[in-house]
């Protein structure tokens, strides 16, 4: 018997440095070629920088370097991604995330979501996923956005 379509949640597949970034489709505002950043020397190792989108002053940040609390050059970054923000208590409405190739629409239920063998902790985080022979962080978005705001 067939599955029911609305089984099924598109998903953007994000290509980052080492790892994939999972994140429902209505959370991606944009993908747009890498603009000029402003560098942002005051702030944590993952602040990439802030740039200009749609007059508007966007964070950028390295959520690898957030995720792994390591220093990644992201100077190969091809791509921002914009983020629509979903925690109403940060001050972070929008922010951006490099990434490094043509993020994928892909649509995902249950039974295809595998925990990673490398599943490590980050508050970060919710869970590092197996997709085929991809792997992809589910981000604790709330998590992250309240980080923003501070």
């Amino acid at each position: 018997m067939a599955e029911n379509s609305s089984d099924f949640v598109p998903c953007m597949l994000i290509p980052l440095q080492q790892h994939y970034l999972l994140l429902p489709n209505s959370t991606i505002a944009e993908v747009i070629p890498m603009p000029r950043l402003t560098s942002a020397n005051d702030k944590p190792n993952y602040w990439v920088g802030e740039c200009n989108w749609h007059e508007r002053q966007l964070p950028v940040i390295d959520l690898e370097s957030l995720v792994e609390s390591e220093d990644y050059d992201t100077a190969d970054a091809h791509k921002l991604c914009v983020l629509h923000g979903i925690n109403d208590n940060a001050d972070v409405d929008i922010y951006a995330l490099p990434c490094y190739g043509v993020p994928q629409l892909i649509h995902l239920n249950e039974s295809a979501l595998k925990l990673a063998q490398d599943s490590g902790t980050s508050d970060f985080l919710h869970y590092k996923i197996q997709i085929g022979n991809k792997v992809a962080y589910i981000p604790n978005l709330d998590k992250i956005e309240e980080t923003l705001s501070q």
